[in-house]
Formats: structure tokens, sequence, C-alpha cells
């Protein structure tokens, strides 16, 4: 199904058991990369899940792929807004629970923790080992976290980019929208208000005459 298509299916079927399987499907298409992330796609998927549980049985599978399909466009909190629909028992199935976790690391900036455990779902949970070991996967998750380091780095030393990042290559790392230029052991992030110092402004107190004045009035 295309975007259109999906968007009007939002808008006239959002809660109709029919429109659970055209769901799954654009879910699979957002994985192969073939339709844009759409949260309020996957959001409603999961909703449907829970009116109709015995409708779909491959919920459970559905369920860890836009978990992380979520975790794919950190560093936003869309992971968050989908467990809350997302019933405990499904939660603390293994995949799931890896996935979770995943969150937790990348949410604290634990990035070395959180490479390690990403291993894991590429190397022991099959149905997310193409997404895992895909390139653009590890693209957006790299972009991800280098947004994540510019808002506290102005420049930071290349060491500590280079683990955050889980790479050895300069060229992974300049590449990145986030990423001015690197100038031999440091890298310099794109400048913003929350990385830049700023000027500050010092006005002027009140007088002690009219603070006077207004005491005197109050009497």
């Amino acid at each position: 199904m295309s975007e259109a298509e999906i968007q009007s299916l939002l808008e006239t079927s959002a809660y109709s058991a029919e429109s659970i399987p055209k769901l799954e499907k654009y879910v699979d298409a957002q994985v192969a990369g073939s339709a844009a992330y759409s949260l309020s796609a996957n959001r409603t998927l999961a909703k449907l899940y829970q009116f109709f549980p015995d409708l779909s049985s491959s919920s459970d599978h559905y369920i860890a792929q836009i978990l992380m399909l979520s975790l794919l466009d950190f560093p936003s909190s869309d992971l968050l807004a989908l467990l809350c629909l997302i019933s405990e028992k499904v939660q603390e199935t293994e995949t799931v629970a890896l996935i979770i976790r995943c969150f937790k690391f990348l949410d604290s900036c634990k990035f070395k923790e959180f490479w390690a455990d990403f291993k894991k779902l590429e190397e022991s949970h099959m149905e997310l080992k193409s997404l895992c070991k895909s390139t653009t996967t590890t693209q957006k998750l790299r972009s991800g976290i280098a947004e994540v380091l510019a808002i506290s780095y102005r420049s930071a030393p290349l060491s500590v980019v280079q683990a955050a990042l889980n790479t050895t290559s300069s060229g992974d790392i300049s590449e990145l929208s986030e990423v001015v230029s690197i100038d031999q052991d440091k890298v310099n992030f794109v400048a913003t208000s929350d990385n830049t110092k700023r000027n500050r402004v010092f006005q002027e107190g009140v007088q002690f005459s009219s603070l006077a004045s207004l005491v005197a009035k109050s009497q």
C-alpha cells in the first residue's frame, strides 16, 4: 500500500479488524525500506492487536518489527509511545525485551553497551537479522547518536565519537550530516544553540530608591 492509501485507511478504518493485514504489509514495506516509517500506522496496528488479540498469528513478530523500526528513529521517544500499547507478557519475550534494553542504553547514552546488545539482535534473532545487518540501519543509528552527541559537544575527541558510533573509520563519521569536519583527533559538530556558548546578558537591577518607595507605599 502507498503512503496515501495508508493515510486514508487511518482516517476511515483505523479500528476495523480488516485493517490488520494491510497494516502488517505496510510494516513489511517499512522493514524492506520501500515505504516511509510511520508511527501512526504502527501504533494503530498495536492497538488493533489489543482489540482483536486472536485475529493474527503473527502479532508477536510484527510487534518486534515495529519496535525495531521505532528504535531506528532514535532519539525520538516513539518506542515508549508503542510500549503503552503492548502487554507485559509480550514485553518480556526474549526479542522484545532485548529491543527495549537497547533503547534504554541509547536513552541513557550508554552507547558501547547498546552496540553490544544490538549485535545480539543481529546474531540471535532471525526475524530481525536482515534489518539489523542493513547498512541503512547502521547509518540511521549512527546519525541518531551523532545528533545526541551534537547537543553536548561542539567538538569531541575522535576516540569518544568512534566508540559511540561503533566505528574506527573517519569516513563513517565525516559523512554524517551532524559532523562539520574531523581535525586530526577531534570531531567538530554542527553549531547549535545547545552546543554553542552563549553570551551572558546582564540587566540592570532594581534601583534601591524604587524599592524603598514600594515598601513605603505598602505600609
